[in-house]
């Protein structure tokens, strides 16, 4: 609108300087320099209309110069943006007076330009971010093809050793192959899970919701037990506390379960020394937040930072991870698909919190 109302204002000023100009040329013209050059007479009428062709004319130029010089430069730099090349405009010093100001042509145009700058910055900032998505992208399926083929070892190793006819295993060594190759199937299970849900996801597919009515706390008292009845996390001390035991509220079952999972197993795959893990349920007039808090190690500011990043994975390839990088980003999709928020809370050597809010 600001725009259009300086178009309008120098549009005006632009015809009064011309009839301006025009009062000052045609009579110095007309009286002062054709009767010299002897062109006078019968001739006047017509060198009159000429007189004024040619300095319409020359205003004309003036004025386009003065309207489209601005908008050659905007185009230019478009062009240099279309390219990716995000580096400062070379002209970008026309624009501007010896005061830093935007010179008048250029403050006609001053919110495109400024739109422009924004723009530029943007998209400088998102090739950056790209450019880190694909680097943490290929980390990432290094890091996945390291996990997917640690189990197929086990797995491989152990029905070798289960076929070799040279050795008559003991019913309990066959137990304790059997429940590897188990344990190693059912990481690989979820392996698959989270690239399934990822995909559906990146593919801007949301995950199937079903809600049922369903006591909230029983089932993460449920979730809790399974948990902690893992092999792995038993070395840790898992806690619940909630000022009431009956709070019904509708969510899947089936992905919520596996959100509040890849949080609990986050917290017992990165802390290798015992920590108490404590889920606090607490009902907030419409609103009922779930915050699980570990006393582990926390997490650097670079990981809290991109904890929800699909591919990030905190760790190298060489370090120990048992996760897929997509575990924290698939939490936060699914909290999201049930309408509500996660959010994280985390320094070094201090612990981590998460915290989940749900619609009731």
């Amino acid at each position: 609108m600001k725009i259009q109302q300086r178009f309008i204002q120098h549009l005006l000023l632009g015809f009064v300087f011309w009839l301006l100009l025009l009062a000052l040329t045609v009579p110095l013209a007309m009286e002062g320099i054709l009767p010299k050059l002897g062109l006078d007479g019968e001739r006047y009428d017509w060198m009159v209309i000429v007189v004024i062709g040619i300095v319409t004319a020359l205003w004309i130029i003036w004025f386009g110069w003065y309207f489209g010089s601005p908008l050659l430069l905007v185009m230019k730099w478009i062009h240099q943006l279309g390219n990716e090349d995000f580096s400062p405009l070379i002209d970008r010093y026309k624009m501007y007076n010896r005061k830093g100001k935007f010179k008048m042509r250029f403050h006609l145009y001053q919110e495109v330009i400024m739109q422009l700058d924004r723009m530029q910055g943007q998209l400088k900032k998102s090739n950056v971010e790209r450019a880190q998505l694909e680097e943490a992208k290929r980390d990432w399926i290094a890091g996945i093809s390291h996990d997917l083929k640690t189990p197929l070892t086990y797995i491989k190793g152990y029905s070798t050793l289960l076929l070799n006819p040279d050795y008559d295993w003991t019913k309990e060594e066959q137990r304790n192959f059997i429940q590897e190759i188990d344990d190693k199937g059912t990481h690989m299970e979820q392996l698959v899970q989270d690239l399934n849900l990822a995909i559906r996801f990146d593919s801007a597919q949301s995950a199937p919701i079903r809600k049922t009515t369903q006591n909230i706390v029983a089932f993460i008292q449920k979730v809790v037990a399974e948990v902690s009845n893992d092999l792995g996390a038993q070395k840790h001390h898992f806690e619940l506390h909630t000022e009431s035991h009956d709070l019904a509220i509708g969510f899947d079952s089936h992905l919520l379960k596996r959100a509040l999972q890849n949080i609990y197993l986050n917290a017992i795959i990165h802390n290798e020394t015992p920590v108490m893990i404590k889920t606090k349920i607490e009902k907030q007039q419409d609103l009922l937040t779930i915050r699980i808090h570990d006393n582990g190690i926390g997490m650097t500011e670079e990981t809290k930072q991109n904890l929800f990043n699909r591919y990030y994975r905190g760790t190298t390839t060489e370090q120990k991870s048992e996760g897929t990088g997509l575990g924290m980003a698939i939490v936060k999709n699914l909290i999201e698909a049930h309408d509500g928020v996660v959010e994280v809370e985390s320094a070094l050597q201090k612990g981590t919190t998460f915290t989940i809010s749900l619609p009731i």
